[in-house]
C-alpha cells in the first residue's frame, strides 16, 4: 500500500481527482452536491430521510445542501402527498441536465479504461474495484479479527 501512495505522490497522479474533464463540473458543484444529484438521477425522488441514508450524511448536513441546489434550481423538494410531514426530493430539469453531462463524463472514463484493457483484465479490474470498495465502505461489516466478544453479567437490583 505504501508503494501504491507513493507512486501517486511522486508521479504526480490524482487519485481522488480522476480527470480534468469533471474539473469543469466540480467549479460549480461540490463533490458531495453531484454525488447528490446523481443518487437523485438514478432513483427518481427520495425523501430527505432516504436521500441522507444513500449518501451517509446527517439529515441537518443534507438540509443546507439540499437548500443551496433548490436555490441554483437543479432539484425541487415538495411535500408528500399522501404524508405532509415528509419532503420529497427529486431532480429539476436543470439538475437533469447536469447529470446528464456528468455521466458523459464518467462514461468517457469508463470507456479508456475498457480500451486499456484486454477483456480478462477488465474482469479482474471489476472484481478487485468491488472487493475494494466493499472493504472500504463496509469496515463495520468486516469480521474483527482477535477480538473476543466478552459477555457482562450486569446486576440487577430488586
Amino acid at each position: 500500500m505504501e508503494q501504491l501512495m507513493e507512486f501517486f505522490l511522486k508521479k504526480g497522479l490524482r487519485p481522488f481527482q480522476l480527470d480534468t474533464l469533471m474539473e469543469e463540473l466540480e467549479q460549480k458543484l461540490t463533490h458531495s452536491e453531484l454525488t447528490t444529484l446523481l443518487f437523485l438521477d438514478y432513483y427518481g425522488e427520495l425523501s430527505m430521510s432516504e436521500l441522507a441514508q444513500q449518501l451517509g450524511a446527517p439529515l441537518s448536513t443534507l438540509t443546507s445542501m439540499i437548500h443551496r441546489l433548490q436555490k441554483r434550481k437543479l432539484i425541487q423538494r415538495e411535500k408528500d402527498l399522501k404524508d405532509r410531514r415528509i419532503y420529497l426530493v427529486k431532480l429539476t430539469a436543470d439538475g437533469e441536465g447536469v447529470t446528464q453531462t456528468a455521466k458523459k463524463k464518467i462514461n468517457h472514463l469508463f470507456d479508456r479504461v475498457q480500451m486499456a484493457l484486454t477483456p480478462q483484465e477488465l474482469q479482474q479490474f471489476m472484481s478487485l474495484a468491488v472487493k475494494v470498495a466493499k472493504a472500504i465502505q463496509n469496515e463495520s461489516d468486516q469480521p474483527q479479527r482477535n477480538k473476543e466478544t466478552k459477555l457482562r453479567n450486569i446486576p440487577i437490583e430488586d
